[in-house]
């Protein structure tokens, strides 16, 4: 009786360990085939998790997902890079070894040897400012660089870059102003927050002429945020270039040497990452306003100073 009881209750025992095996073993099957398809190169594959009960095999997938993204992460930085370095560096390398062989290909008097050089080194230059400019923006790719983030008071930011370029507009005779209300203060990393600045500082004096008009702004316009303006009195910028103009590689000046095409990228990306954006607004007189709005960290006392300088 005890052994025919057995046989019957085996094929159900069977069955019930059929079940529990599936249902163990079907997860760990849909997490290898996901990491096979991202093997693969199908970066963007996830493990499905919404049909899995909440125990540690889901809990062990999130994780995997979680590890997905910053591998994924991971590669499209290293992705965008090599794009933009394989089109940024292409042209000045190119100008380099033409120069080089044009130059050794006969002899030449020392002053033919010295204008070669001078232009080898110029070109060696903007390559490093590209290169410079390119690794920054691919550390600004990162999704860990708020982590680091402190209390930064913006005024002695916009006081130190008008500073810096108030010797730059009086050799070419411009009028450099300061409209700074205090007590504006960010969560975010002070050197790119001057960079940011630097930059924009850096299209306005290469486009305002001799006799021309720069302003630097800083106001709270409402409640929570904080807007950093920099206005300039040069030729403008043109409606068909406005919308692409924070794009990289994408250059606005009629001196296609100018620039790399990366810096108002660059000040895009840094008001990203501190939570915040920038803008180029109508202009009522020609010039060109760019405007960076962000969230600010906290409400000190109002105030404000007007220098002119």
């Amino acid at each position: 009786m005890g052994v025919g009881w057995d046989i019957l209750v085996l094929p159900v025992l069977a069955g019930v360990a059929w079940v529990i095996s599936r249902k163990m073993v079907d997860p760990i099957r849909t997490i290898v085939k996901s990491a096979g398809n991202i093997l693969k190169g199908q970066f963007d594959a996830r493990i499905q998790t919404d049909s899995m009960p909440d125990d540690e095999m889901r809990h062990l997938a999130l994780t995997l997902n979680a590890a997905f993204d910053n591998y994924h992460d991971a590669v499209e930085r290293l992705r965008r890079f090599s794009g933009n370095a394989s089109h940024q560096l292409r042209t000045p390398l190119a100008t380099v070894r033409s120069v080089g062989e044009v130059t050794l290909s006969r002899d030449r008097t020392p002053e033919e040897y010295r204008t070669a050089i001078a232009q080898i080194l110029d070109e060696t230059s903007r390559l490093t400012t590209v290169i410079e400019q390119l690794l920054r923006l691919a550390r600004l790719d990162r999704q860990d660089v708020r982590s680091a983030f402190q209390p930064v008071d913006l005024e002695p930011i916009v006081q130190r870059v008008a500073d810096t370029f108030l010797t730059l507009c009086q050799e070419k005779s411009i009028v450099l102003r300061m409209d700074i209300e205090t007590g504006a203060q960010v969560a975010g990393n002070t050197e790119l927050l001057m960079e940011m600045l630097v930059n924009l500082m850096d299209n306005a004096t290469r486009c305002t002429p001799a006799g021309g008009d720069i302003l630097i702004r800083l106001e709270k316009p409402v409640p929570g945020q904080v807007r950093i303006t920099v206005a300039d009195t040069g030729p403008g910028i043109s409606a068909e270039r406005a919308h692409r103009i924070f794009e990289r590689f994408s250059t606005f000046s009629s001196d296609s040497s100018s620039g790399s095409g990366l810096g108002l990228a660059i000040v895009s990306e840094i008001a990203r990452v501190h939570g915040g954006r920038v803008e180029l607004l109508p202009s009522p007189v020609p010039g060109a306003v760019f405007s960076i709005t962000l969230p600010v960290l906290m409400q000190p006392p109002s105030g404000s100073r007007l220098d002119s300088v």
